[in-house]
């Protein structure tokens, strides 16, 4: 009995001397030397130590207090701060240290995400277009900044990262290893800007869009509540078959995985917004890109409701063309634009863009065109960001009028060679891809005629139209619809249900 008592006195000692230690004052690793963060918002600072300790954060001028919870966890915020190229320190001290967080600066910050097609690097796509290499050797851009997140997953949330993350200046070596969409995007904001601009880049190559998805998000809509119990009752061939399911290959193909490990550790990091290109993984070989859509939106909305803030915007990349074989390609960007009822998002159209790689070289427009969606909508520059969107139709007769949003100043048919700016296509009387299906839901092709900012659309074969369709093709080549500011009109089908999803349900 007394060898008892004295097990638990010596228990509670040790308990005490344990709970008296003193935790090392910690920034959460995202703030690294080099950083860039978010100008004109308030700016959270975060990390861990001893519990009840107060940590003061210094920077630009400014001097606030957090106190660190039970847990040890403290954030603090930062008024908002003007745009600086020049670098700065953050202090962050509480009673006994002193961090210092060197070359701070102040600009512009998204985060990218996605599959291969955002990983893909500079030096990868300079490899396919060996012209872009001048533009690599004149990349000494101190003020645009990658911090590249490589982070596992681990089976479970993660606050912060399990291993160093480093923020990287962009100079002639460093930028091969960037994404090149991002690079590409930064690089015209910069130009257009003359601010800093950082990039987050946890894009992950060759997986679907469920483990982007935080796994609470689930229940926000019914399809995605059967993939989540799907997924999590490993019932994964069930989950294959599911209309609208997705296949996982492996751990990081999980509900959540990836948000866990590379995005959760982010919440709350001052951004400007959101970067997104993925959809292969859905559509691709055996796979359903039904209800992509819905997918979309929960996405949207969930890193919206992490950040704290419903009016992010999300710009997003359409499926381009790709070889005969991609079949379920032509559904799945038929569900990215009907994913534009989401407020604040907005779409670049690369119909125009690819080729017979799965990872087409041409991210040149990819990331030029997302830029361009930034500059009008986030700073003001006033110009034509989109390529022509279906807005609706209007049946007289045997004649169908498609009217188009993004057309005001109306609509040519043109030809793009590469990376050359889309040329009016010479002696061209019809638009090509366009199709007009009645009351049987049969599709047949269609002679299509521009006038003004709307397309007349006819069909021998359908006295009768319901319905029209444009660009619904694998891979549409040769001459197609634009705007007069040289953007490709969005592919789209009126009657979702007439869009065939896979090659055996009929072209």
């Amino acid at each position: 009995m007394m060898n008892t008592k004295r097990a638990v006195a010596a228990f509670f000692v040790i308990a005490a001397v344990v709970s008296s230690v003193k935790a090392e004052l910690k920034l959460a690793s995202v703030f690294t030397d080099g950083i860039v963060v978010q100008q004109g918002i308030e700016l959270p600072i975060w990390g861990t130590a001893t519990a009840g300790t107060s940590v003061e954060v210094r920077f630009a001028g400014q001097s606030v207090s957090a106190e660190a919870g039970q847990g040890g966890n403290w954030r603090a915020k930062l008024k908002p701060c003007s745009a600086n190229a020049t670098g700065t320190q953050l202090h962050v001290v509480d009673s006994q240290t002193n961090l210092t967080v060197q070359d701070v600066l102040v600009g512009e910050v998204w985060l990218a995400a996605g599959q291969s097609n955002m990983q893909m690097t500079v030096q990868s796509m300079v490899g396919k277009l060996p012209q872009l290499q001048q533009w690599v050797d004149k990349a000494k851009q101190p003020t645009i900044r990658f911090l590249r997140i490589n982070e596992p997953v681990a089976g479970g949330r993660r606050t912060d990262f399990g291993s160093p993350v480093s923020w990287q200046a962009c100079d002639p070596e460093s930028a091969k290893h960037f994404s090149a969409v991002s690079w590409i995007f930064a690089r015209r904001l910069q130009q257009k800007l003359d601010v800093p601009v950082g990039i987050i880049d946890v894009s992950w190559g060759g997986k679907p869009i469920e483990p982007f998805i935080p796994g609470e998000a689930f229940e926000q809509h019914p399809l995605l509540q059967e993939i989540k119990r799907l997924a999590d009752e490993n019932q994964l061939k069930e989950l294959a078959e599911l209309e609208g399911g997705v296949i996982i290959r492996n751990p990081e193909g999980y509900p959540g995985a990836i948000y866990d490990a590379r995005i959760r550790p982010l919440e709350g990091f001052g951004l400007r917004g959101f970067l997104w290109y993925q959809a292969e993984s859905n559509c691709g070989n055996g796979e359903d890109p039904r209800g992509y859509r819905h997918k979309m939106q929960t996405l949207t909305n969930s890193w919206r409701d992490a950040w704290n803030n419903p009016d992010l915007p999300l710009y997003f990349v359409q499926l381009p063309n790709y070889r005969p074989e991609a079949f379920g390609w032509i559904r799945m960007r038929e569900e990215q634009r009907r994913s534009l009822t989401t407020k604040n998002t907005a779409m670049v159209v690369a119909i125009d863009t690819g080729s017979d790689d799965i990872h087409p070289a041409n991210k040149v427009d990819v990331g030029e065109r997302l830029a361009e969606l930034a500059l009008n909508r986030n700073y003001g520059r006033h110009i034509v960001d989109s390529g022509p969107l279906y807005e609706q139709h209007t049946v007289v007769g045997d004649e169908v009028t498609v009217r188009f949003l993004f057309a005001e100043s109306g609509l040519m048919l043109a030809e793009k060679n590469e990376l050359e700016q889309p040329q009016p296509a010479d002696g061209a009387q019809t638009v090509p891809y366009f199709e007009l299906a009645g009351a049987d839901g049969l599709w047949y092709p269609a002679e299509a005629k521009i006038s003004g900012r709307t397309v007349k659309v006819i069909s021998e074969h359908v006295p009768e139209p319901q319905e029209v369709r444009y660009c619904c093709r694998n891979d549409p080549t040769g001459a197609l619809l634009y705007n007069r500011a040289g953007l490709p009109a969005s592919p789209f089908c009126s009657k979702l249900e007439w869009l065939p999803w896979h090659r055996e349900a009929g072209e």
